[in-house]
């Protein structure tokens, strides 16, 4: 049975080529990195700040832009248990939106990606559906941060509340 020849040659041509598939492995992943990215973590036009201290768990919560508008939000129920169905609701004043999405976060903690996009209900109003994971902490901090995108670019309203296990 012949032998394959492996000459210096043949050796050489073979770790270019690995060099080669490993320079496209590196720029494929370079391009989804930089197309992704923005669509996980988009640039925002402007972040609002709460009106005044508000807790979810107890009413609605409003921020107000300093360009102008407010964003009104709410989760039920208000007990905001996890793993469970929960209610969102999005009521703005003085946006333009062409779309609403609720981005959880942990405050302390990295949750993985749980992002929302909510229905449009007919005038400025938007609701949905989302879900909270299980932590394995007993009270777990959380901030909901409402993206509305408009014509002129994102903007954030965010909103902090704790949940219990």
């Amino acid at each position: 049975m012949p032998q394959a020849d492996r000459t210096p040659s043949s050796s050489r041509v073979n770790i270019t080529l690995w060099i080669l598939v490993g320079i496209l492995a590196a720029a494929v992943v370079a391009t989804a990195l930089q197309k992704g990215l923005p669509l996980l973590y988009p640039e925002l036009l402007e972040v609002g700040a709460l009106e005044r201290p508000c807790d979810l768990r107890q009413s609605d919560c409003e921020v107000r832009f300093q360009a102008g508008g407010r964003v009104r939000f709410a989760i039920e129920p208000r007990s905001i248990p996890l793993v469970t169905p929960l209610a969102l609701r999005v009521e703005l004043t003085g946006l333009d939106a062409e779309s609403v999405e609720v981005d959880f976060a942990g405050v302390d903690m990295n949750m993985g990606f749980n992002r929302v996009r909510l229905e449009a209900q007919g005038g400025s109003r938007f609701a949905g559906q989302g879900t909270l994971p299980v932590c394995v902490r007993d009270r777990m901090e959380w901030e909901a941060k409402v993206l509305i995108a408009t014509p002129d670019g994102i903007l954030a309203a965010p909103f902090r509340f704790t949940t219990d296990r």
